[in-house]
């Protein structure tokens, strides 16, 4: 199992109804291979119960942004992938990158219960957001873990074939315990994401793999023009934002504040090629009458965004 989710940036104010010409992109769709090899041979110390790993999580991204770093302090996200292998928190992390522009698509994965064992899925690259992170912890455990970050899957702009990541173990800095099965003891203050060099790991043993095979490239053809109005603009209480779809497919429509805030998702799902429209009552998603102000409007469908500024009076 696996998701995906896009959203796009918020870029300017642009005039509504804007209308640009749409370029054809290029989809790299790979498969990632989790193989891991930790056993009671190559790393006997200690070596645990039940051994597994909480299933993988992370993003694709850009080199703007980085969900963790040997050095710095995990963020909540990965404390609680590592600690407790919850990917719901680095989800989040990942849903704010891509709503800032520097990531496109959140990945994770099912646990891998069977150690040694394999497990394997396929994800979407673009140029723009070539990069991947993802991480899994090691269970049981404090708050270890293996993963990769900021793998560009682009090198000198062409996709490469096939990159073999070796997984040693890291240690996130927010737990304290000498052993897979210590109990918890909060690392106050907590210390920076560092690499486990020594027991109860082997030395220079890899706990598995992570293998990216590129299975094919394809170019989106050009679909025509994506068009989007709103009226009235300035309004008051309401307005209307329309489009004409060339395609059919996913879209996404949502206001966003000056500050680049989400403030309302209009739409999220498949729509029909074709005209539709969705009334903005100027609420927020919990019903909240917003200010009086100026706001933006994002449309993003099959590869194609569409940004509009929107006033609105009281």
């Amino acid at each position: 199992m696996f998701r995906i989710l896009r959203m796009p940036a918020l870029l300017a104010v642009l005039m509504c109804g804007l209308t640009v010409p749409f370029a054809a992109a290029q989809t790299a769709r790979y498969q990632v291979t989790f193989d891991t090899t930790w056993t009671a041979v190559t790393h006997p110390v200690n070596y645990p119960p039940s051994p597994h790993f909480s299933g993988l999580v992370g993003g694709t991204h850009n080199a703007a942004v980085s969900f963790w770093t040997a050095g710095d302090l995990a963020s909540l996200g990965l404390k609680r992938m590592a600690e407790w292998g919850s990917q719901e928190d680095l989800l989040a992390e990942v849903q704010l990158a891509i709503d800032a522009g520097t990531a496109e698509f959140q990945l994770s994965d099912a646990p891998l219960w069977t150690v040694p064992g394999t497990t394997a899925f396929e994800f979407d690259l673009t140029p723009d957001f070539s990069r991947v992170t993802l991480v899994a912890m090691v269970a049981p455990s404090p708050d270890w873990f293996v993963g990769v970050r900021n793998l560009d899957l682009q090198p000198g702009g062409v996709w490469a074939d096939t990159v073999v990541v070796d997984l040693f173990p890291w240690d996130a800095g927010t737990d304290s315990g000498p052993n897979y099965t210590s109990g918890d003891q909060p690392t106050a203050p907590p210390v920076p994401v560092f690499a486990i060099t020594e027991g109860p790991f082997t030395p220079g043993v890899p706990l598995g793999t992570l293998t990216f095979v590129k299975r094919h490239v394809s170019d989106v053809p050009e679909a025509g023009t994506l068009t989007v109005t709103a009226f009235p603009n300035p309004f008051n209480p309401s307005t209307r934002i329309a489009w004409d779809l060339p395609r059919s497919g996913r879209m996404v429509l949502t206001l966003h504040d000056l500050g680049g805030r989400r403030v309302r998702t209009l739409v999220d799902g498949d729509r029909p090629a074709g005209s539709g429209s969705r009334v903005w009552d100027g609420r927020d998603d919990t019903g909240r009458t917003l200010p009086s102000g100026a706001y933006v409007f994002q449309l993003l469908t099959a590869g194609q965004r569409r940004s509009g500024g929107l006033t609105l009076l009281k």
